[in-house]
């Protein structure tokens, strides 16, 4: 009758025949005895070296996961078939496993896929890989097009701030100044505010100073006409200072005659002095 040892020598004399990838290992995985099939697919001797080693980096985990299943199958009760890639990441096959416990080792056979399957995947983890890339790019953008739109909410903010509520300089004179970009919402709210104070502190003057505004298009332009019309009927005469000329010709363009209801002065100094004046030929 033959002993243990006999039947394991016996074995690996088998196993020494076989295409199939035949491996023995102890309770941790390391291996034993590796035959020819399982050889060809590591550089290294595979004796002495974790079961994992065989693996790709990435499969790794699995394989520790493949080895508990083994620890409690038997010969008679395998586990199923666990898909394995061996290798390297980017020079890898996939391999077919089932394992069980022998007496004190492990028992590992596997089968190789066909060359055209392992191509036909290497393909598709390249596709893969590239439309993950494609997929973190647009992450990117889409994380660069979301702070490009938090910038521009908190430039607008500070532009909205940066606009001070009409300020009284003598009794009966608002002085109002506007900066940043001016659009047809901007222009209603300043206009609101500024007509709530010209009647609460029945107004006689209100300085408009756009020197700041880049840009004012026909919309705005209009506004801004009409708000000083409201301004005549609460009997309040509107000063506007600092229109550049870029601006003044868009007016013209317009056919925006502002001189009819706006007293225009090139600065603030200007202005000034252009209401004093009035005041005290009104003081007479």
């Amino acid at each position: 009758m033959m002993d243990n040892h006999s039947t394991m020598t016996l074995n690996h004399n088998l196993y020494e025949l076989l295409s199939e990838l035949v491996l023995c290992c102890d309770e941790t995985g390391r291996i034993g005895y590796a035959n020819p099939a399982a050889q060809r697919w590591s550089a290294v001797p595979l004796v002495h070296q974790p079961f994992q080693a065989l693996l790709t980096p990435d499969t790794g985990h699995k394989g520790e996961l493949f080895l508990a299943a083994a620890r409690n199958a038997s010969f008679h009760h395998p586990t199923p078939s666990w898909e394995l890639a061996l290798g390297t990441v980017t020079e890898y096959t996939t391999g077919h496993f089932r394992g069980y416990r022998e007496a004190d080792h492990l028992v590992i056979i596997g089968q190789i896929e066909p060359a055209d399957v392992g191509a036909m995947q290497r393909e598709l983890m390249l596709l893969t890989s590239d439309l993950t890339e494609t997929q973190r790019e647009l992450r990117r953008q889409n994380r660069a097009l979301q702070q490009a739109l938090n910038e521009q909410r908190r430039l607008l903010e500070t532009v909205q701030a940066l606009t001070a509520p009409a300020a009284p300089i003598w009794k009966g004179v608002l002085l109002l100044p506007i900066v940043g970009h001016l659009d047809t919402s901007r222009t209603a709210k300043i206009t609101r505010e500024l007509l709530k104070q010209v009647s609460q502190q029945r107004t006689r003057y209100a300085i408009l100073d756009v020197s700041g505004i880049a840009l004012i298009d026909t919309s705005v332009a209009k506004h801004l006409l009409d708000t000083t019309r409201a301004l005549r009927l609460l009997g309040a005469q509107t000063i506007l200072v600092g229109i550049r000329p870029e601006i003044a010709q868009t007016m013209v363009q317009l056919g925006l005659h502002v001189q009819e209801f706006v007293i225009v002065q090139s600065n603030l100094q200007h202005a000034v002095a252009y209401v004093l004046r009035h005041m005290k030929e009104v003081s007479r």
